[in-house]
């Protein structure tokens, strides 16, 4: 086993800006996460601290960042955990031990980012800090998950992190992670108390095809499409801009234009990569900003020769006929809105409840009364 230290900095500007005595008087030999942070495009990876749910600091310095970032990729996970083991006020410092026997890579190479597109140049919006929270959340959780710890407010947070801000990590990797996560917590006998959490984790799970999510969803590429990031985004673009989103199919930009719901809800249906969706939400946004900049109008309908296409191409039924159903009450709505409202005011809402503050340790409170 081999010890690495690294110093974490930037404790200013984070989630403890206002209240650094609380973390300097309470950090020492605490446990806290690592990730890679994909921040700008082009530029190298950062290491991100979190302490719990809360966002620290980073690993910043060149070498420290390019060793930590290395550590992480050749663990296989996309996190490592590590210990407070020194804490300097006056400097404004914390200082971390990672024991492992992963040896680091010898070389840490500028981002290929994951969150990637196609195949222009890794250029790509960052991503939000929602999205890096949910997927270190996901990570720590498997990992003292698969270790067998037992419930405690660590994992609590980490769970309530993930339920909040799932809807902006949809993904065919997410998915797949959390049904791992799903199945290590029912096949562990010796932790009754993780039924709870393993409720809750799948509850979300189940709401990210929603109608809410995905609103939510579109919402967050219209806000992307008139952030500064995009215009950092465009200037990397430069010329290529216009084929970039020239590569979105136009009939799904048409469908999005119109009608995003129903957009979204086809991506989460159809299972894609986090690659993939990360690439057609930015350049969706791209493709906002530049209409709006020209000035010109949204089409008129859906394309309906190019969803009798996409349609036939799918292998799921189930898949097919969401998506058609979204496009009906869409065009239904536009054709005979009092034929839809009143359709719509018989329908209940489909978001879980989700009591957000409910500590899963009541449960495991519950269940010792129960026993006895």
């Amino acid at each position: 086993m081999t010890t690495y230290r690294f110093a974490i900095t930037g404790l200013r500007h984070h989630d403890f800006a206002n209240r650094l005595d609380e973390l300097y008087d309470k950090a020492m030999g605490k446990r806290m996460s690592i990730s890679i942070e994909h921040d700008n495009p082009g530029e190298m990876d950062a290491v991100i601290v979190y302490w719990g749910r809360c966002f620290v600091g980073y690993v910043r310095s060149g070498t420290d960042r390019e060793k930590a970032c290395s550590l992480i990729l050749s663990s296989g996970r996309g996190s490592m955990f590590g210990k407070i083991v020194e804490v300097d006020r006056d400097h404004r410092v914390l200082w971390m031990e990672i024991v492992t026997d992963v040896e680091p890579q010898t070389v840490c190479l500028p981002s290929v980012c994951p969150f990637a597109n196609w195949d222009y140049d890794d250029k790509i919006l960052p991503l939000s800090p929602q999205e890096v929270q949910v997927h270190t959340m996901l990570n720590c959780l498997e990992m003292v998950i698969e270790a067998g710890e037992p419930w405690n407010s660590e994992m609590e947070e980490w769970l309530s992190a993930v339920e909040e801000n799932l809807w902006c990590a949809i993904s065919c990797e997410t998915t797949q992670q959390i049904i791992r996560i799903i199945e290590m917590m029912t096949s562990a006998p010796n932790h009754p108390q993780y039924k709870a959490g393993k409720d809750r984790l799948q509850q979300a799970l189940d709401h990210m095809g929603s109608p809410e999510v995905r609103r939510l969803q579109c919402q967050k590429i219209f806000a992307n499409a008139e952030s500064n990031d995009m215009l950092q985004l465009l200037c990397y673009y430069g010329d290529r801009a216009e084929d970039a989103v020239a590569s979105l199919p136009s009939g799904f930009v048409m469908m999005f234009l119109r009608d995003g719901e129903s957009a979204m809800g086809k991506l989460w249906y159809m299972h894609y990569p986090r690659k993939k969706i990360r690439a057609i939400m930015s350049l969706l946004a791209m493709k906002v900003h530049m209409m709006k900049n020209e000035k010109k109008p949204l089409e008129r309908s859906i394309p309906q020769q190019w969803l009798a296409n996409w349609t036939k191409e799918q292998h799921s039924k189930m898949a097919t006929a969401v998506i058609t159903k979204c496009v009906s009450d869409f065009e239904l709505q536009h054709t005979s809105p009092q034929v839809y409202n009143e359709l719509q005011s018989l329908q209940q809402a489909t978001r879980p409840h989700i009591d957000y503050h409910v500590n899963t340790n009541t449960y495991i409170e519950n269940q010792t009364i129960k026993q006895q």
